[in-house]
């Protein structure tokens, strides 16, 4: 009950947007613009696929408790595919995807590693990879060009 109503949530947040205030770049700041303001939508499925194409560079697949120097060769080893994922969210439309190691770069600069988790968390676990999981599931079971056996004989 509790993960539906998070899910909920996060869905609500995500369809209304998800806005991340970082510190404007110096060139903004001499206008006087002091914060930049990015919004997190939720995915389209061309974003999505882009996404878990990032995601799945990142090749993460020991789930254990990290000792602190094989955290910190995590953040090394990951920190710049984590911040790829959550520029692509933030850009999403492919015409804005050749900006992407500038804004990812930028991000790893501006925020904090515990607002990167955040931002990363809602993209993977909410960005509508379950929906699409149901959607494939939904198609498979009613392929309606599939052939079927109408005989009242069994085949082997």
């Amino acid at each position: 009950m509790k993960e539906a109503v998070e899910s909920k949530a996060a869905n609500i947040l995500l369809e209304r947007g998800v806005i991340v205030s970082v510190t404007a770049p110096l060139f903004l700041r001499i206008f006087g613009k002091k914060q930049i303001h990015f919004r997190i939508h939720a995915l389209s499925l061309d974003t999505l696929l882009r996404v878990a194409l990032a995601y799945l560079k990142l090749e993460i697949k020991d789930n254990k408790d990290f000792t602190l120097s094989e955290s910190f060769e995590l953040v090394r080893d990951h920190s710049k595919g984590v911040s790829r994922v959550v520029a692509i969210a933030i850009l999403s439309k492919s015409y804005k995807m050749w900006l992407v190691g500038l804004v990812a770069r930028f991000l790893r600069n501006e925020i904090t590693s515990q607002e990167m988790s955040y931002i990363f968390q809602l993209i993977i676990v909410y960005g509508g990879v379950e929906d699409f999981i149901n959607t494939i599931r939904l198609a498979g079971a009613t392929r309606i060009t599939m052939p079927m056996n109408l005989s009242q004989n069994k085949t082997s």
